[in-house]
């Protein structure tokens, strides 16, 4: 950390910030006051991936100033060297001469004049002290400290400092395998701090007490999750969690069983021909076939397609009449870097249970007419989601039955989850990014 203010340094401090500029313009999310856990966690692989320098989330969250300090941190070379790199230079070196050239720095150019008589001409080994370097040096004073004070007064409105505190939530394990035990801390005013909450992404939701600050939660579902720090029904703070999965992973619970989820073991599913899950298997995994009960098929992993220009393609089978099952509801989960698409499909006569979700716009059967996702594919269908620039169309058995756009991009897309009432079988999936074909590993 620097702590002379002097002209070079504080020069240092305004490359330091067009830098950063720099970076959070090639990472695709400008305003970097907005960035959450997940993108520090996330710039930091690309950055290892990019330079070969391991950057900490940590180390990140104090260049960009998300992390309080007491002055502006300022790191090593070889930290600068890879930011710059990423950003598109050579190095930190090549970055600084690039920006000097863009905005070179004004002299004062002073005329000459000859000497009055009553002058005194320096002698011989005298060093004279020319005007116009006394009247640079002011200059340099001047724009320095000026620019100390811009730098200053930025870095702490993105630190969000108040009298009351800023609301913030981190995960110190985002990152884990199933099931995770992830480890959350909150920062909360200390007035009112029982108006807060936790919605930890996946179905649960906790208080937030004001003496606490340090929150542990269970997550026994593979995927990609955002857990959100909300004050009513407002957010405030949001941060990912992230368990990833070796191929297709099958997980069965049953209704109003909120203690347990059952991982059901198969080798080779969707890969060696195994579509399913049968009740037998359901059964030894420790489902009660009797009640009504749910099979979830997930693959979650960092896919490098885009969650804003991609289609989606499956056909599958919804279950049979059987006993506690009677929607044959199927639930489809595009898992985004920030957020999700899902869309629910069930029997005509259940859309009160149907919903559909575009990144932060959400439709649901409660409260709307959703009957355009009522379908009965217990015999099979098709069911497509195509989305070009955030744009998404909604296709059932061929026939566009939704179009809509949304405005918080997904950015890439870590998996997707595709969850049956009673037992389902997917015939096919097909996931490609429309802009560069890739596919997604999963597909079959």
């Amino acid at each position: 950390m620097i702590t002379d203010k002097g002209p070079e340094q504080t020069w240092s401090y305004y490359y330091l910030e067009r830098c950063c500029q720099r970076v959070a313009e090639t990472y695709g999310r400008e305003e970097w006051s907005a960035w959450t856990n997940g993108d520090y966690i996330l710039l930091s692989r690309i950055l290892f991936r990019k330079t070969r320098v391991q950057i900490s989330p940590n180390t990140l969250k104090r260049i960009f100033g998300k992390i309080k300090t007491d002055a502006r941190y300022y790191p090593q070379k070889a930290t600068r060297d890879a930011l710059a790199a990423y950003a598109g230079f050579g190095d930190w070196d090549q970055l600084v001469e690039a920006m000097a050239e863009e905005e070179p720095l004004a002299e004062v150019e002073e005329p000459l004049v000859e000497p009055a008589l009553h002058q005194k001409v320096p002698e011989r080994n005298e060093s004279p002290v020319p005007k116009r370097f006394a009247t640079r040096t002011l200059l340099w004073t001047g724009m320095s400290l000026l620019v100390l004070l811009v730098l200053w007064a930025g870095w702490k409105m993105r630190q969000g400092v108040s009298p009351e505190g800023t609301p913030s939530l981190i995960c110190k394990n985002p990152v884990g395998e199933n099931p995770h035990s992830a480890i959350f801390t909150v920062q909360t005013p200390h007035e009112r701090a029982d108006d807060y909450s936790l919605d930890f992404g996946d179905g649960k939701c906790k208080a937030v007490n004001p003496n606490t600050t340090v929150y542990n939660h269970y997550y026994e579902v593979p995927g990609r999750y955002q857990a959100v720090l909300k004050r009513g029904n407002q957010p405030l703070d949001s941060t990912t969690v992230y368990l990833p999965t070796q191929g297709w992973a099958a997980t069965a619970y049953m209704m109003y069983d909120t203690s347990r989820v059952y991982p059901i073991n198969v080798p080779a599913l969707f890969t060696g021909g195994k579509r399913t899950i049968n009740t037998r298997e359901l059964s030894q995994a420790g489902i009660d076939t009797n009640r009504t009960f749910f099979v979830e098929f997930t693959n979650a992993q960092q896919t490098g397609i885009s969650g804003d220009n991609f289609e989606l393609q499956t056909h599958l089978i919804t279950t049979p009449d059987r006993t506690g099952i009677r929607c044959s509801q199927v639930d489809v989960r595009i898992m985004g870097e920030s957020s999700n698409h899902t869309f629910v499909v069930t029997k005509p006569g259940c859309v009160y249970w149907s919903r559909l979700i575009l990144s932060e716009k959400g439709w649901y059967g409660r409260q709307e007419d959703l009957s355009f996702l009522g379908a009965d594919l217990r015999r099979g269908g098709t069911l497509r989601l195509l989305v070009k620039n955030q744009q998404a169309r909604l296709y059932i058995n061929d026939r566009q039955v939704f179009e809509s756009t949304y405005t918080h991009p997904l950015q890439q897309i870590y998996g997707v989850s595709i969850r049956f009432s009673g037992v389902g079988t997917v015939s096919s999936l097909n996931l490609k990014d429309l802009n560069t074909g890739k596919l997604f590993q999963g597909s079959f």
